[in-house]
Parts: structure tokens; C-alpha cells; sequence
């Protein structure tokens, strides 16, 4: 299992709030739960001395990577983050969009759920935002600039919705492209059995086959519209886009994760997400691509 780390793909971003999930009855599939499965099945359990996870018994057995001659990336303290010009934007910028005009579409996405139903709704509202995503991903970011106005459907609907947050990660990570009706599902559908089990499914081939390398050029698009996603919203709007970028710059490998990692628990403690990789980057985890 020991092998030398690939080298970083890079992932090139380009230039430069609280969770609402309204799923009451806990039937949505959440990614923290897939993702921490899946990663699980990384780690090896011992008795050695060592960091515990955040709120373990440090007496008590700790996960380890089994990679330990893989290369670990970095996990500075708040206080160590370097500060390179354009990735901060996600902390201390204001937004590019006035903080009422992002509430208002906030307050369109909800009563379009309260009125046509969640599936329907959501349909209705991040349909032709996943379409320019989808797009974008196959063309490898040739697109881009994305439409400002739909990354801003995509970013209002992760605030409320975190199945869209979901669907957009595995888009990300699969080892085949998903088409663009499966993706619209993923959000819109998370509670169908049907859904829940190819997302799972997707997550667990992509960690456990060392051959799925990133897509470079599908990972490079989405980062980027993370990033404009980040640049264009308040703050208030920005914990759940920073911890799935800082998902998505850990798949790739990529230095900068604990950045985004940490500023998305800034900015919201709860978020489970990047506790995640915050946990991955501590452990020395990394996808089984990594160990080619």
C-alpha cells in the first residue's frame, strides 16, 4: 500500500453562513456521511501515540494513514495561513453583489419550494445552473466566464438545499463524467433509494480505485466556479462554496485546501464538510490516486 505520491495536478482557480437544510426527517443522503465512510476505509486503527481526532479520547484508538511515505499536505493554524493575493477574497472580501439582492433570491428559492414542492422546485430553480456546470466541465472551463447569474442559483441553493452542494462535488470526482439529468437529480432527489445509492456508489469507486485520477480539466472548471461563486456572494453565503472547494482542492491534491478548509469553519463552525477535510488533511488521507 506505501507508493510515492503523484505529483499535484495544480488546480488553477483563475484571477484573482449557516447550513439551512430543510430536510426534516434525515431521509437525504449528506455527503459527510459518504465521505467519512469512504474515508474510513483509508485508515488504520492503532493504539500509537499521536493526535487524536478533534474530540476523541486521546487514550482511545486514532485513525492513521496508511500512506506515510505519500507526502502530506499542509494543515496550518488559523494564525499560520499564509496570505496570497486573490485566495483571502473568501474571508475578508465584501462580495461582489449586494448582500439584499442575494437575500431576495435566497427568498425566490425558498417560496419556489414551498410552492411547487422541493423536487420541483429545486428543479425549476438550479436546472439551467447545472446545465452551464455540466457544460463547463465537459469543455474543461473553455467557457468560462460562467453566468454570473447562475452561480449565484447554484450558491443561494447550496445555503438552503446541501444536496445541490452534494451533487456538484460527485459531478467532480466521479470517475466517468455523470450526465446532466443524473446531476439534476442528485440535488432535486436526494431521498430516492435509487439516487442514494449511485451517489454512494460514484464516492466509493472513486476512493477506492487507485486508477481515477482527476479529471484535470472537469476538477479545473469547478474549482473556478467555486472560486467566482465566492467572489460574488456576502459572506454569509460563503461557508458551504468554500468547504466544497476545499473538498474539491484535497481530491486534486492541492496545497491550498486547508485555506479554504479552515475559512469555511470560520465562517461556519457546524459545517461538517470541512471538518472533514480538515480531519483528512490531519490524518494525512488522500484519495487511493495518490498513491500511484
Amino acid at each position: 500500500m506505501h507508493g510515492v505520491s503523484a505529483r499535484s495536478p495544480g488546480i488553477d482557480l483563475g484571477d484573482g453562513g449557516t447550513m439551512e437544510d430543510d430536510n426534516k426527517d434525515g431521509t437525504q443522503p449528506q455527503m459527510s456521511r459518504l465521505v467519512f465512510n469512504a474515508l474510513a476505509r483509508y485508515w488504520e486503527w492503532t493504539y500509537e501515540k499521536g493526535e487524536p481526532l478533534p474530540g476523541a479520547d486521546a487514550s482511545r484508538l486514532f485513525p492513521r494513514y496508511w500512506y506515510s511515505q505519500g507526502g502530506r499536505l499542509p494543515l496550518r493554524r488559523w494564525e499560520e495561513l499564509p496570505e496570497p493575493e486573490g485566495t483571502w477574497r473568501a474571508w475578508k472580501s465584501p462580495g461582489l453583489l449586494p448582500e439584499a439582492w442575494v437575500d431576495f433570491q435566497n427568498a425566490r428559492y425558498r417560496r419556489l419550494r414551498h410552492e411547487e414542492g422541493v423536487v420541483i422546485g429545486t428543479r425549476l430553480w438550479v436546472g439551467e445552473a447545472l446545465q452551464m456546470w455540466h457544460r463547463n466541465q465537459r469543455e474543461g472551463g473553455s467557457h468560462l466566464p460562467a453566468d454570473d447569474q447562475l452561480l449565484i442559483r447554484l450558491a443561494v441553493g447550496m445555503r438552503q438545499n446541501i444536496a445541490i452542494r452534494d451533487a456538484l462535488i460527485v459531478s467532480s470526482v466521479s470517475i466517468d463524467p455523470i450526465d446532466q439529468e443524473t446531476l439534476l437529480r442528485f440535488a432535486a432527489e436526494p431521498s430516492c433509494p435509487s439516487n442514494a445509492v449511485t451517489m454512494g456508489r460514484l464516492l466509493t469507486e472513486a476512493f477506492d480505485e487507485p486508477k481515477a485520477v482527476p479529471r484535470i480539466g472537469c476538477l479545473r472548471a469547478s474549482a473556478k466556479m467555486l472560486d467566482r461563486m465566492i467572489e460574488l456572494v456576502p459572506v454569509s453565503y460563503r461557508s458551504n462554496i468554500a468547504a466544497c472547494l476545499a473538498y474539491l482542492l484535497w481530491w486534486g491534491d492541492d496545497e491550498r485546501t486547508d485555506i479554504f478548509a479552515r475559512i469555511a469553519l470560520r465562517l461556519d463552525p457546524t459545517c461538517t464538510l470541512a471538518g472533514i477535510v480538515i480531519d483528512a488533511l490531519g490524518n494525512g488521507t488522500k484519495p487511493q490516486w495518490c498513491s500511484l
